[in-house]
């Protein structure tokens, strides 16, 4: 069955177009596969929808569907691999607002809005040696999280896919949590979870990583390794 073929069956899961699609949890065997490329090999510099390896009308129809399901999760990223997909296609979304009276610039994890936007086979450099330790969680491993360390600065570079349909090249830095963002779903991508990549002992119910800070995980977990020469005050691990 080829990738346009399996998409239109996974589409066609459900009667109503808006409703979310079943994302699927670790174990099934979609999040541990290497993606196919979206795009042909022999792309150009200026990419065309007649280099799609997926149908043009299809692709369309799934980066809303997966906007959607995003959305209800809710999560601010989905890889096409969570809905049973073997396509290097990811979207993302961060609406996020700094609460009344906080001072964004005071944000640890330099969270900062991300707009939407349907990519096709990403791939990430990082940039730098610093890195940030965050409690991150994944749609597919449903109501858990652990510590994981993600570099602070990457290079992303991608396809776009526009909300008319079009595509282009991007080549854009990214530092802070849209990096974060950026290397979680681009891992899915090559069939890495989140929590494979987390610090040892961290891997904790949701409800709980909401208590803890950085620091409170270390003394009350029993954290070891290189996440106890954090700085006090800090998630950063600076370059040494």
């Amino acid at each position: 069955m080829n990738i346009s073929d399996l998409a239109r069956r996974i589409l066609e899961r459900t009667d109503d177009p808006q409703r979310p699609l079943p994302i699927v949890q670790a174990g099934h065997p979609a999040l541990r596969r290497s993606a196919q490329d979206a795009l042909a090999s022999d792309a150009g510099a200026q990419p065309s929808v007649d280099d799609l390896r997926i149908d043009p009308v299809i692709l369309g129809r799934l980066a809303r569907r997966m906007t959607l399901t995003m959305r209800d999760a809710p999560g601010v990223g989905l890889a096409a691999p969570q809905i049973g997909l073997p396509l290097r296609m990811t979207v993302i979304e961060d609406p996020f607002a700094a609460e009344p009276g906080e001072d964004p610039d005071d944000d640890l994890h330099e969270r900062t809005p991300v707009p939407l936007r349907a990519l096709l086979d990403p791939v990430y450099e990082v940039i730098g040696a610093e890195r940030v330790f965050a409690y991150e969680g994944c749609l597919s491993v449903d109501g858990w999280q652990s510590i994981v360390p993600r570099a602070r600065r990457v290079r992303l570079r991608a396809v776009e896919l526009g909300a008319d349909g079009s595509v282009r090249r991007i080549d854009e830095e990214l530092v802070g949590w849209p990096a974060r963002i950026i290397q979680h779903e681009t891992d899915h991508l090559d069939g890495t979870l989140c929590h494979d990549l987390g610090v040892p002992r961290s891997f904790v119910q949701a409800r709980w990583a909401a208590r803890y800070d950085i620091h409170e995980a270390i003394d009350r977990l029993g954290l070891t390794g290189e996440i106890t020469a954090i700085p006090d005050g800090d998630v950063v691990l600076p370059a040494r």
